[in-house]
């Protein structure tokens, strides 16, 4: 099992969250390998959404990336996104 956190710098984290929650939920529900997403937001960090995702594997998220999830929401969230870094723990 994959856990990938993933922190996301943004304009506008109000705009962002509904897209971003419509994103977690998708990738949730029809991403071979996904096991849930959370959105997290930091109160000390008005900029900052953080999914939390777990997976089968690195290869199924980075599938995931190239998918059609990918493809349906990110131009949407992408009118907000400044810049992200990806964090990829394995299960002990």
């Amino acid at each position: 099992m994959t856990t990938v956190i993933t922190t996301n710098i943004v304009t506008d984290r109000d705009a962002y969250l509904p897209l971003a929650k419509a994103f977690a939920e998708d990738a949730a529900a029809h991403d071979k390998g996904c096991h849930g997403m959370k959105v997290l937001v930091n109160p000390e960090a008005q900029d900052e959404v953080t999914f939390v995702s777990h997976w089968d594997s690195q290869e199924d998220f980075f599938a995931h990336v190239q998918g059609d999830t990918f493809k349906k929401h990110i131009p949407g969230m992408g009118a907000y996104y400044v810049s992200g870094t990806d964090m990829f723990l394995e299960e002990a």
